[in-house]
């Protein structure tokens, strides 16, 4: 059917989700084609009492439960329900802008892409730490206009739409890759759109369709920030599909040792001096690409 089902993948966490769909009663333009798919990933708090709460509110709201723990299972799940030709994934805690659904709907009008993405900004429910960067949470903008992007490029994951066939026809999102549960995992969206460019589809670039995307006050500590980096090194390297060879292993481990002590040496100064330059800072940039090295030596 010609139309977008928007998928909302969640899990125990109701009062975002609530945030959420509010973003979305205050659209700009309401459209008969649109429907919302909240998919619970095995909650342990009122989601479903929540999402069943806004049906008299929100036109086309549809609550379904996946207990396999995985996004990618959970936005699985919501394809399979998706009856639209196009599916739309947006994150539990974002905020739409009040044009989302009317930007989202015109590009597909376009039929100038077989998926796209856009832009998101970052929300705060709390003050943010001094060393995190004003730009943090923010996805650089990937092209000034609307256009294709080039292969070495990817939508993010937040905020994406795909025609849903050749979603199914790419084999859909990884579940070995990824978010899953406690772990932080990277990767299964750019597995996807690698896999329907390989079958020739077309992945865009929207500037102006936009949301906020929360930055949780556990994305404050540094702990989490290195899981971030170690989680990228390793689902990049299960999405190649190879393994890495004991010789190689042994050589990126003298390479991230030698980076480590690079970057100290180099770095010192400008925390010694900079009294803009925090010591999170410094070890976040020391540690950077070796925790990315460590993350596919892991695998």
């Amino acid at each position: 059917m010609n139309g977008c089902s928007i998928i909302i993948c969640t899990q125990s966490r109701s009062a975002l989700l609530k945030t959420c769909l509010n973003s979305f009663i205050t659209q700009n333009q309401v459209f008969d084609n649109i429907e919302y798919i909240v998919v619970d990933n095995q909650s342990t708090d009122d989601t479903k009492e929540l999402t069943l709460s806004f049906q008299h509110k929100l036109k086309n709201l549809i609550y379904i439960f996946e207990e396999k723990i995985g996004l990618s299972h959970a936005r699985n799940k919501g394809v399979k329900s998706a009856k639209y030709d196009w599916v739309c994934f947006m994150d539990d805690d974002a905020l739409a802008h009040s044009d989302f659904n009317e930007v989202m709907m015109e590009t597909i009008k376009n039929n100038l892409f077989d998926g796209f993405g856009g832009m998101f900004f970052p929300w705060y429910r709390s003050p943010k730490p001094k060393w995190l960067s004003p730009t943090f949470g923010q996805m650089p903008m990937l092209r000034n206009d609307l256009g294709p992007l080039p292969n070495n490029q990817h939508v993010a994951g937040g905020i994406c739409a795909f025609n849903k066939q050749k979603l199914i026809k790419a084999g859909a999102f990884p579940p070995d890759i990824g978010m899953r549960g406690n772990v932080v995992g990277y990767g299964e969206e750019n597995y996807l759109q690698d896999k329907m460019r390989a079958n020739g589809d077309i992945i865009g670039f929207v500037p102006n369709w936009k949301m906020d995307h929360l930055v949780a006050e556990y994305k404050y500590t540094l702990k989490w920030q290195l899981k971030r980096f170690i989680g990228k090194g390793r689902d990049k390297q299960l999405s190649s599909g190879k393994k890495i060879p004991v010789l190689q292993k042994i050589f990126l481990s003298l390479r991230a040792i030698a980076v480590l002590f690079f970057y100290t040496f180099k770095l010192l100064p400008k925390l010694l001096f900079n009294k803009k330059y925090y010591l999170q800072n410094f070890i976040l940039d020391v540690l950077n690409y070796p925790s990315i090295l460590y993350g596919k030596l892991t695998v």
